[in-house]
Parts: structure tokens; C-alpha cells; sequence
């Protein structure tokens, strides 16, 4: 059975409801975006039954409501690729009632604005034939978005109080004309490999993790995705080997990582 598409035209209940009433045993492999978020993984069937799921880090039936918040990515149907264990006895109808739950959960907290997000201008905005109509509050607080402002500041500066600031974020969001930051894995990853290096370095902690990134290839540590920082951590432990030992050195770069790995799932 050869089936594959993109989940931003056919979405995982279509596909799960699909593989069920053709009673397909095999593995779909996703490849899906969850706005800058990458999730890749499988679930696996078995007569049409979910029975596992994989994606680090998480347990297979939360693998498989994850799947549900992805927007995006493309998706391919293995047939007779399956897991050799039944981890998932939940039903079809049960996991889609729970994704759909979460999908929509996940959609509501995408769309509020909280006070340290970050919006930022959309560079082309289109609204159709659809005319924005702003009022002099929400012109005020639109001068001041700049993609480093967050919301929190943004209410400081104009004067509107948290909830106005926030209300009026909402509405140029849903209007197409702003749009939230998104935020690189390496702006709260970079401060945490500092504290940890420092803690088994001391002083000389930060000179290590920059030739540590110089290796990696990480021009910019705070802008940098979770999987150049995975690899800073590999650099790290082969260059800090020399000072503090082999040992130690595999205990830091093991924290390093399990943060990395974090940021990727």
C-alpha cells in the first residue's frame, strides 16, 4: 500500500481512520513540524490497531497524542514494518478523541499571547480583501513590536496595563500582521551549558565552550538549534578531556547532552 502525503493536507486522524479500515500492518514515519519544533518518529499498526509509537524522550501513547499537535511534515506508510511489542491497547477511537483534545489545547495556548512571548512583525502580511481597521491603542502597541520586545514590555512602554496589551497582541495576531517569535533552542540552552561547564571548569569554563562551538560550527550559541548544540557537547568533552580528565569530562558532556535532547523533543 503506497501511501505518503504531508499532515498540512492529511491530517493523523484521517490517516489513523484510513489505516483502520483497511486493516494495514506497518509503521508510518513522521517527519512533522510543530511550528519551529521538529518531532520525528513512527507509530506502528497492526491490523489497523495502534500498538507503539516512537519519539524520544516521550512514552509511546504520549508519542502518539504528540503526533496530533504536528502542523506540518511529511508522513510515509511502511507496510509490514511494525514493533515487535504492544506497548498501546488503548483504541483508535479513544487515542484520536484524546489527540484531537490535545491538538486543539495546543492550538489555544499557540494563539494566546503570554507576557514573555515575543512577537514579531509578519514581513508580508495579506489580508485579503479583509480591511484592518486599528484604533489608536492598537497602533500604539503595533509601533512597538520589533521582534525583541515582549509582550510584558510592550504593556510597560505604552501604559495599557498587561491585559489591554495583551488583548490588542491577540487581535494583530489573529489579523495576520504579527506573529509569535520563535525562539531558538540555543537563547536557553546557551546559559545553561555555562552554568554546567562552570560548575566542573570554573573560570576557564567559557573559553572551553567557545572553542567547543568554534568546532561544532556554532557561529552564534543563542541562536543556534538544539542539534548544533548537541554537537557543541560532543566537541566539549573531547576538548575538555585534556584539563579535567576523562571521566569528568563524560559526566559534563552527558548533562550538556541530556539538555540538548530536551530542546530537541
Amino acid at each position: 500500500m503506497a501511501l505518503a502525503g504531508d499532515l498540512s493536507e492529511f491530517s493523523l486522524t484521517d490517516l489513523i481512520q484510513l489505516l483502520q479500515l483497511s486493516k494495514k500492518t506497518g509503521g508510518v514515519e513522521i517527519d512533522g513540524r510543530r511550528g519551529a519544533q521538529k518531532l520525528s518518529g513512527w507509530i506502528f499498526f497492526r491490523d489497523g490497531k495502534i500498538v507503539d509509537a516512537k519519539l524520544p524522550g516521550l512514552e509511546p501513547l504520549e508519542a502518539v497524542y504528540a503526533f496530533f499537535t504536528v502542523t506540518s511534515g511529511p508522513f510515509r506508510f511502511h507496510e509490514g514494518v511494525t514493533s515487535p511489542q504492544i506497548t498501546i491497547t488503548v483504541s483508535n477511537e479513544s487515542i484520536i478523541m484524546e489527540g484531537i483534545h490535545r491538538q486543539e489545547t495546543w492550538a489555544q495556548q499557540q494563539a494566546a499571547p503570554t507576557l514573555s512571548m515575543v512577537p514579531r512583525l509578519v514581513p508580508n502580511p495579506s489580508s485579503g480583501t479583509v480591511e484592518i481597521s486599528l484604533d489608536a491603542e492598537e497602533w500604539r502597541v503595533l509601533t512597538m513590536i520589533n521582534g525583541k520586545h515582549t509582550v510584558g514590555q510592550i504593556a510597560q512602554r505604552s501604559g495599557l496595563g498587561e491585559a489591554r496589551t495583551c488583548e490588542i497582541i491577540a487581535k494583530l495576531m489573529q489579523s495576520g500582521l504579527i506573529e509569535r517569535r520563535e525562539a531558538a533552542a540555543g537563547e536557553s540552552l546557551a546559559p545553561e551549558f555555562e552554568q554546567i561547564a562552570a560548575g566542573y571548569l570554573g573560570a576557564g569554563a567559557n573559553v572551553l565552550l567557545q572553542e567547543a562551538y568554534r568546532i561544532a560550527g556554532v557561529t552564534d550559541p543563542s541562536r543556534a538549534s538544539a542539534a548544533e548544540m548537541l554537537a557543541a557537547a560532543d566537541a566539549f568533552e573531547a576538548e575538555a578531556r585534556r584539563l579535567i580528565g576523562a571521566d569528568r569530562a563524560s559526566q559534563a558532556a552527558a548533562q550538556l547532552r541530556e539538555r540538548a535532547r530536551e530542546a530537541l523533543v
